[in-house]
């Protein structure tokens, strides 16, 4: 199996062959269920990458930080700087220069401000703060629903853009997923299977989007730490573990 040279590539293979299939299944706390089929997280990413280009004028090797731990959500700003051509930089300080977006969680609703700067509260269904959010933070759930769930990019991505950065790395598409594909190949996660990942990240980074656009093998993040893994493997019919 070639792996894909764009996120948009390899994302368009996958809707080719089968929409309704899930791609990425998030288990969190108290039950919590999510699954997005590969629709669905077509519609999504699209949703965000028009608001990274339309609000924020987001350009090629522009960077978006993301605060936020392995989630749902995570997988769709992944994905939506990919198709506008931007940096995903899990982690990546807000107040850098680089960074023209700042997507922040709950517990990082305190830090510095970047050009724009989104909160999320990782709701399961991806739903809005109930509460006010401070001085500068845009809640995520609310701004991304004035834009289409179709994107059109002004300019062709390539497999040379910068992608996904994490820890001391920074990653191409055309890297990231091939390195993605030789992780699925180490799991030994055939295409169609699903992967259970339990790593935290940045170990998690490449599991986030990046297996399953290269590797047509769908991820089911555990999060809940009163789950047995082992137990929700079964369950979830993953046959290879990312811990």
């Amino acid at each position: 199996m070639t792996a894909p040279v764009t996120v948009p590539v390899a994302l368009a293979a996958l809707l080719a062959r089968d929409p309704a299939r899930p791609l990425v299944t998030h288990l969190g706390p108290d039950g919590a269920r999510t699954e997005l089929s590969v629709r669905t997280y077509e519609n999504n990413i699209a949703k965000a990458a028009n608001l990274l280009r339309d609000d924020a004028d987001l350009q090629p090797g522009s960077a978006v930080s993301l605060r936020l731990p392995v989630h749902w959500q995570t997988s769709v700003w992944l994905g939506a700087a990919a198709l506008v051509g931007g940096i995903a930089w899990i982690g990546g300080p807000v107040e850098d220069p680089g960074v023209e977006v700042a997507v922040l969680g709950p517990d990082d609703l305190g830090t510095e401000r970047a050009p724009l700067t989104l909160g999320t509260a990782l709701h399961p269904l991806g739903m809005p703060f109930r509460e006010p959010l401070p001085a500068g933070v845009l809640d995520a759930a609310i701004e991304v629903r004035g834009h289409g769930d179709r994107f059109s990019a002004y300019r062709t991505v390539r497999g040379d853009d910068a992608w996904l950065r994490y820890g001391d790395r920074t990653l191409t598409q055309a890297e990231a997923l091939a390195e993605a594909l030789a992780l699925a190949a180490d799991l030994g996660a055939a295409p169609g299977s699903r992967v259970l990942v339990t790593a935290a990240l940045p170990a998690a980074a490449l599991a986030l989007i990046a297996l399953p656009l290269a590797a047509d093998v769908a991820v089911v993040l555990l999060t809940d730490p009163a789950a047995d893994a082992s137990d929700v493997a079964d369950r979830e019919g993953c046959g290879a573990v990312l811990a």
